[in-house]
């Protein structure tokens, strides 16, 4: 402890001389002894005075207000802290709260402006061509064949808008008369596509002739189609020129029934000498 801590019989007053007067002397010592100038020397004595009177300086420090020594309460300073100590270490970190409510949906922000347009993609590869379709029906035909061995009538046969028509005109006396014309297609079997009893391909007429050999007689007239298909047809029938005003024809069988289309025996093909299919 500081010697000028210790009980002294001198009072405050007589003391405080006493402490001045040591100073002085001090003084004087260190500028006799040229470790400082006057000036100097007179200056940290101010200095010391000042640390000492706010306890920063020396041994002296801030009284401790929970005890209040007896040197304290004489007009000296008692039990003192000491300096701050370092700052400890960190300690672990705490464990993670529990995650909190989830606030409420904020508004929908503003639309965006329109993206730029992307590049245009490739073109797919082509698929793979399909079968090949049913054939069609064909075209219109046309045609027309005559016929005249006698000075009685004439013959005709017509093909159009996919009908065979058979003609007669009556050339007796001298007026001229009409063609008289009869509707072969509407007798039963006429080639109009679909599949004969061979399981050929019948195909649609496309072209006619008329054979009258021997109608002077009474014989049966032939008239005969070709159809697409290269297939012939034909059907018959009889003149008769015994009727008033006109000749004409009867192409009906004994019963009133119109005599069918038959598809001749045997059957124009590539190769064939006296033959056929």
């Amino acid at each position: 402890m500081s010697p000028e801590f210790r009980t002294s019989p001198l009072g405050p007053l007589a003391r405080d001389r006493f402490k001045k007067a040591g100073m002085v002397a001090s003084l004087a010592l260190v500028v006799a002894a040229g470790v400082a100038s006057p000036a100097a020397a007179a200056a940290r004595s101010v200095t010391d005075r000042a640390e000492a009177a706010d306890g920063r300086g020396g041994d002296h420090c801030k009284p401790n207000h929970h005890h209040k020594s007896r040197v304290t309460e004489a007009g000296g300073k008692g039990d003192c802290k000491g300096p701050t100590g370092p700052t400890g270490p960190k300690g672990p970190k705490g464990d993670k709260g529990a995650t909190g409510a989830t606030g409420p949906t904020g508004p929908t922000g503003p639309t965006g402006p329109t993206g730029a347009t992307g590049t245009a993609g490739t073109n797919g590869q082509t698929g793979p061509t399909g079968p090949t379709g049913a054939t069609g029906a064909p075209g219109p035909c046309a045609d027309i064949d005559a016929q005249q061995d006698s000075n009685n009538f004439e013959l005709r046969v017509a093909l159009t808008g996919g009908l065979t028509y058979a003609g007669i005109r009556d050339l007796t006396g001298t007026t001229t008369h009409p063609f008289l014309w009869t509707d072969l297609s509407t007798h039963a079997n006429y080639p109009a596509g679909g599949l004969d009893t061979d399981g050929r391909n019948v195909g649609f007429v496309c072209g006619v002739a008329v054979n009258g050999h021997s109608s002077n007689s009474g014989e049966p007239i032939k008239f005969d189609v070709m159809t697409t298909t290269g297939q012939v047809w034909e059907t018959t029938c009889v003149a008769v020129n015994s009727s008033q005003p006109d000749a004409t024809l009867n192409c009906n069988d004994a019963m009133g029934v119109p005599i069918p289309w038959t598809k001749v025996t045997r059957q124009p093909s590539p190769g064939a000498v006296n033959g056929g299919a």
